[in-house]
């Protein structure tokens, strides 16, 4: 055996002992990097456009005429939200009385079986007094199904938020907006409805062929704050519009007290929350440079 092959050996064999610690600082410098918070400029630009679209969605929501142009995502935010309360309802044992979905009167979803069968006994005569029959006979089961309602449309938002920072995951959740869109559409008794339907999916197969679908981004991050902040339009809208259909904060203070301004303040500082929170998860998952994500938006389904 020749010295040039020994030292060849030796330094494969050194190689092969090093192989461990190298992984272990690759995946290290891989935390390092996903820890930071620090958002790039792609990011930057995501994250100031989700605060913008939040007072661009609430002059849509309210505007006469302006809102039946978002028909087709009032629609589907509505779905969603009555859905959670369904299957929260049917969870705990509730039977479905009717659902109803509709862009501007609201949604509200009739649920039997959750209340109590005897009233609860009063802590004191003011309480005795004052209470509302429903809460009077209130019970667990309807505080859970009620609450549902905004605790799932601002799960269904924070996983659209979170994903609108990457164009791949983008393109993944458009796909779920789509069949979204599509399912009110089988019911809706509205031409106008129908057309906004129409009208919003042709706009999202068009954002498919623009800059590697760079643009579903911003399509996406709307339904996610639509989503998300579904308390305000639905309280709001109850307080301009007086729809027919009572938001949740009012079932809220029929059911345990307090004003409904007061669940209103609540429930939006939870949704406030958690849109922070999908913004640093977005932050943390897809942290790539915008070289990176357009490399992979381009590979993936490339238009």
């Amino acid at each position: 055996m020749t010295t040039q092959t020994m030292d060849t050996m030796v330094e494969v064999l050194v190689k092969r002992l090093q192989e461990p610690e190298i992984e272990k600082e690759m995946v290290l410098h891989e935390l390092v990097k996903r820890a930071s918070s620090r958002p790039n400029s792609f990011q930057t630009y995501t994250i100031i456009a989700a605060c913008i679209m939040f007072f661009g969605i609430f002059f849509l929501w309210h505007m006469p005429f302006l809102r039946d142009l978002i028909a087709g995502l009032k629609l589907f935010t509505v779905a969603v939200h009555e859905m959670w309360h369904m299957l929260v309802g049917l969870v705990v044992g509730g039977e479905i009385i009717s659902i109803c979905i509709d862009p501007n009167l609201g949604g509200e979803t009739k649920i039997d079986r959750l209340l109590r069968s005897t009233p609860r006994p009063p802590t004191n005569p003011h309480e005795a007094m004052f209470r509302t029959p429903a809460q009077a006979f209130w019970s667990w089961k309807a505080a859970a199904t009620l609450a549902a309602g905004y605790v799932g449309s601002a799960i269904v938002g924070f996983l659209f938020v979170v994903m609108t920072v990457d164009i791949v995951a983008s393109k993944i959740a458009s796909f779920v907006i789509g069949i979204g869109l599509l399912v009110p559409a089988v019911r809706v008794d509205s031409l106008v409805a129908f057309l906004s339907i129409a009208a919003m999916e042709g706009i999202m197969i068009g954002l498919w062929f623009g800059d590697h679908g760079n643009a579903l981004r911003y399509f996406g991050q709307c339904r996610g704050v639509m989503h998300l902040f579904y308390v305000v339009w639905d309280y709001t809208d109850e307080r301009f519009s007086d729809k027919m259909n009572c938001s949740d904060c009012t079932q809220f203070q029929e059911l345990l007290g307090w004003p409904a301004s007061m669940w209103f303040l609540f429930w939006t500082t939870f949704s406030s929350l958690v849109f922070v929170s999908a913004v640093f998860a977005g932050i943390m998952v897809f942290k790539k440079t915008t070289e990176e994500m357009y490399g992979d938006a381009a590979n993936f389904l490339p238009t």
